[in-house]
Formats: C-alpha cells, sequence, structure tokens
C-alpha cells in the first residue's frame, strides 16, 4: 500500500474527505527531512491558503498523521508512522543542528523503565540536546 493510501485511509476511517489541498500539504511532509514550523509547511505548499494548512495541520495530529516535536518554546511537525520509521532527534543548543536518532538500544532501555515501574509503554517521545561536535570545538578555543 503507498503512503497516499494510507494517508487517504486514515481521512477515511476518521470521516474526513480526502481533498487536493490535504494530500498537497501530506506530500508536502513527505519531502521533508526534519520537522519544521507549521507556516514553512504553509510557505512550501503554496497551491494551499495558509489557513487551510493551519487547518489540515490541526486534522493530522488528532488523526495520529503527524506528531510535534517541541524545540525550544516552538513547535515542529513532521510525519508519524506508518510514514516515517520511529525516531528521536537530538539538537545543538548552541547551533541548532539536529539529527534524527533510530537506535533500539536507547527503544529497550525506554521499554523497561516504562516495564520496571508497571507500565505497558504505549508511545514515547524522547528529545535529546547538548552541544554537536563541531560547537564543543568551537567552545575548546
Amino acid at each position: 500500500m503507498s503512503d497516499i493510501d494510507k494517508f487517504s485511509s486514515i481521512l477515511k476511517q476518521g470521516n474526513v474527505s480526502v481533498t487536493k489541498p490535504r494530500i498537497a500539504i501530506f506530500q508536502t511532509l513527505q519531502s521533508l527531512t526534519e520537522p519544521v514550523k507549521s507556516g514553512e509547511i504553509a510557505r512550501l505548499t503554496p497551491s494551499v491558503d495558509r489557513a487551510s494548512v493551519y487547518r489540515a495541520l490541526e486534522l493530522f495530529a488528532t488523526l495520529g498523521i503527524t506528531n510535534t516535536v517541541v524545540r525550544g518554546w516552538t513547535p515542529l511537525t513532521e510525519l508519524s508512522e506508518p510514514f516515517r520509521a520511529h525516531h528521536h532527534h537530538i539538537t545543538c543548543v548552541n547551533c541548532g543542528k539536529s539529527e534524527s536518532i533510530e537506535d533500539p538500544t536507547l527503544e529497550d532501555v525506554l521499554f523497561l523503565i516504562a516495564h520496571r515501574r508497571g507500565y505497558q509503554l504505549k508511545e514515547h517521545n524522547a528529545e535529546l540536546t547538548g552541544l554537536c561536535a563541531d560547537c564543543q570545538k568551537l567552545s575548546q578555543i
């Protein structure tokens, strides 16, 4: 099943129409490699008016199509599973550089922590911050 088919199926299960603007916004999200601000998604989807982009992004979040990643005080949007592999991010507090982390060890530790406390982990979000290698070098000068 293609991503567009999965997307359409999720919308239909939510009793929501599959429209050209929603497909255009979804395709913009597919083209992104990192989470971005809603305004950037609107800018990258010029065929859809800004208000419709914001409404669609709220709908996508409600239906689980997107995830919100918060960096500092800024909410960013990215596609969620099943459209992207499960991952986390690490962001440099100095320059803002960000990288995706797909690490089974991290996943194992999170499940273990939940289990030790008597929880069955359903979902999680781990965002890490620190100094990237370049900024560490600069701070040593």
